[in-house]
């Protein structure tokens, strides 16, 4: 049985050097995110020769079955001495520290696919650091380290929710520091996945028959998110340049399924995305690169390791890339690049199914 492949890409020793010698000066700044973006674009043309073997990543005119699921890029520039990160560094737009490589380099890699962005509610910066904390350990957000994040698409409701696809195109975790038992990323091809069910549970899954909720990080961001799903929405559409997925597979973000057919298939799906899932670890040096519609992410549960002051020893990083930003016109922007949501609670966007098809 086929597993997901990840694209493993070791950089050259002298494009890592060119790298850290261009980005290290760099500052990524606590707001004013236009300026920085213009500063990592510069860096970004003298190094597009050496990423040409990632073509098939992310590659629209590239056939459904040729795009890699997701990239592993190893030997990447690091600093040498990482502090530990501040308790509530996961809440804070930027963690001060004498360089700014590790957030240079995500950038940098991430603009080579698509537009940088991020969502406020998932962290106010540009990059997300991604830190565990000991008060939100339970939490089902990327904070939370005893939490079980099962197959997920990041910010699968947004593909329904403002008539404009605003989930990310792919997503990028690099290490900044880990922990003595570190996570797995776990990732998980939905097209392998969809190989082993049957035409029927396939074609339940293509039907309007799953409303979706908000991440739990944007519920509480203003009255009402909470209560907010999608309409009945397919978990997985066939289109015509590639299969895309909907699914969200940890806590309740499934918010209902239109029935007994329906839930079993979702079920049958994610035994599945199981059997062809593949375990990585994200070390410093080393960056994820996933394609959010075809592939899914998890993030196992671990014991994280902390200082008496409660500063965390993991630490990573993450950032998001869209083709087009202004599918996030309308949207609220704390700054460049930021994107907050400002649709109403409840609202089923225009032209979506209020009932799932007849199983």
């Amino acid at each position: 049985m086929a597993t997901t492949h990840v694209y493993t890409k070791t950089l050259t020793d002298s494009c890592r050097d060119h790298l850290q010698a261009r980005l290290s000066s760099i500052v990524y700044p606590q707001d004013g995110y236009a300026l920085y973006l213009a500063q990592i674009a510069n860096v970004r043309k003298s190094v597009l020769a050496d990423f040409a073997d990632l073509h098939y990543f992310l590659n629209n005119a590239a056939g459904d079955r040729e795009r890699y699921a997701a990239i592993r890029i190893v030997n990447l520039p690091v600093s040498e001495d990482v502090p530990l990160p501040p308790a509530d560094g996961g809440s804070l737009k930027r963690i001060e520290r004498e360089g700014y490589l590790s957030e240079n380099v995500l950038t940098l890699v991430a603009s080579l696919f698509g537009s940088p962005y991020s969502m406020f509610c998932e962290g106010k910066g540009l990059i997300n650091n991604l830190i565990p904390s000991r008060r939100a350990s339970n939490d089902l957000t990327g904070l939370g380290a005893t939490s079980d994040l099962r197959f997920h698409i990041e910010n699968a409701a947004l593909r329904f929710l403002t008539g404009r696809d605003c989930s990310p195109k792919a997503l990028f975790i690099a290490g900044v520091r880990q922990d003595r038992t570190p996570p797995y990323t776990r990732l998980s091809d939905a097209r392998l996945a969809l190989d082993l069910l049957d035409a029927e549970d396939r074609r339940v899954l293509a039907s309007p028959s799953f409303k979706i909720r908000l991440p739990y990080r944007w519920r509480t961001y203003a009255p009402g998110y909470a209560a907010i799903t999608t309409g009945f929405v397919p978990l997985v559409e066939f289109r015509p340049d590639g299969t895309v997925v909907n699914a969200a597979f940890y806590g309740d973000m499934i918010a209902e399924a239109a029935s007994p057919r329906a839930q079993s298939a979702a079920e049958r799906f994610e035994e599945a995305l199981e059997q062809v899932a593949v375990n990585e670890i994200v070390a410093p040096g080393e960056m994820l690169g996933i394609d959010n519609r075809c592939t899914l992410h998890a993030r196992t549960p671990f014991p994280a390791s902390f200082d008496e002051a409660g500063r965390a020893h993991r630490w990573a990083q993450r950032i998001f890339i869209t083709d087009d930003l202004e599918n996030f016109a309308g949207w609220d922007a704390p700054d460049d690049a930021v994107f907050a949501p400002n649709f109403s609670p409840g609202r089923v966007p225009e032209g979506s199914a209020e009932r799932a098809l007849a199983m």
